[in-house]
């Protein structure tokens, strides 16, 4: 008897522990359709792009010890302070890749633009992008 209670207790100790580790990813909040939808709410140029940058930056919002910590779907970084910009939501965060680097933006080709910019580090950034955007719309296609 007392041997059957243990193993309840440690099953309903398992899963509290399981509950507890998921809170942080119910609380973020987001899909990738939710930030698809945010995107072209606050009027983002490129959604389809910026929502393929969000998901490289975060490793598809599962990344921790990162710039998801703070609210940061793009990794944008203060290099003055040396630390990544902190945002009170994911939605902030939107608006400050566009005050940070759509501003920059006139016309043309927007990942040459991102290239130009030295907005990531991987030069196969874009290629990564460009296989990802085709994913993305394959995907809302259907």
């Amino acid at each position: 008897m007392m041997n059957n209670c243990n193993n309840t207790y440690i099953d309903n100790m398992k899963k509290l522990i399981v509950g507890l580790c998921l809170i942080p990813l119910l609380s973020t909040g987001q899909t990738t359709k939710d930030v698809l939808k945010e995107l072209k709410k606050q009027d983002v140029k490129f959604p389809e792009i910026v929502l393929a940058q969000s998901l490289l930056e975060t490793g598809w919002y599962q990344c921790s010890g990162c710039s998801m910590d703070v609210n940061n779907l793009f990794g944008l970084y203060n290099s003055r302070e040396k630390k990544y910009f902190p945002y009170a939501n994911w939605k902030e965060s939107i608006g400050g890749y566009k005050r940070g680097i759509q501003y920059k933006y006139k016309s043309g080709d927007y990942y040459k633009f991102l290239d130009e910019i030295g907005y990531a580090s991987d030069p196969k950034y874009t290629i990564k992008l460009k296989q990802l955007v085709k994913k993305i719309r394959n995907e809302n296609s259907k």
